[in-house]
């Protein structure tokens, strides 16, 4: 399973007939962890008219809120847009700030629709995977050839640790296991030591 989602935060302000939006977007674990930062946001501006949200998760969850605002002005069209570019694991909240003209419910559409985008465009949109965390233990002289090895399965390699012997960890797509464990029979044929040590949602290649 792989997906896109937002690496760490990003933010965007608009201006549209003197109403003030701030989008806040966040990449996220799980659906409580976008419950919290739905609430951290909205503390941050206590004295903002709104602050609508929406966020979704990997899982199929998903919750958004017009906050005060007319019926489908704000959750829903901020969820499209998140949809629209494909993302997930990703928490949004756009503050207004009312600036005394009223934008009916098309402008206010638009608005809340135009901070997410901006947000979007200045956020690092990363793709994730179901991945295995594998730990490998070999000595100096087999460890370029893991490094090697696990690269070409696609995997990202942390940087190893050095004692008697050079401990290497890496992550790769999970559908790529079997044929790991295959090929590491075939070249160390025991003479190493290897264990998984999670199975984990990781971060691969920046989208843009």
């Amino acid at each position: 399973m792989r997906i896109l989602t937002v690496q760490g935060e990003s933010q965007a302000t608009i201006e549209i007939k003197k109403s003030v939006f701030i989008c806040h977007l966040k990449g996220i674990e799980d659906y409580d962890e976008g419950l919290s930062y739905v609430k951290k946001v909205a503390s941050d501006y206590p004295d903002a008219r709104h602050n609508c949200y929406t966020f979704l998760t990997r899982d199929g969850r998903q919750k958004f809120s017009d906050n005060g605002e007319p019926q489908g002005t704000a959750g829903v069209p901020m969820t499209e847009i998140l949809k629209k570019k494909e993302v997930t694991d990703v928490a949004c909240v756009v503050t207004r700030y009312f600036g005394g003209i009223k934008l009916g419910t098309g402008g206010l559409a638009a608005a809340y629709s135009q901070a997410v985008k901006e947000a979007l465009e200045s956020a690092e949109v990363i793709e994730k995977a179901k991945s295995i965390v594998r730990e490998v233990e070999t000595d100096y002289g087999g460890y370029q050839t893991i490094v090697r090895t696990a690269e070409s399965f696609g995997a990202v390699v942390l940087p190893p640790e050095y004692s008697q012997n050079v401990r290497i960890t890496f992550y790769y797509p999970s559908e790529n296991d079997d044929a790991w464990v295959e090929k590491e029979k075939q070249l160390f044929s025991g003479k190493v030591l290897s264990k998984v040590v999670e199975e984990s949602f990781k971060a691969y290649e920046t989208q843009r």
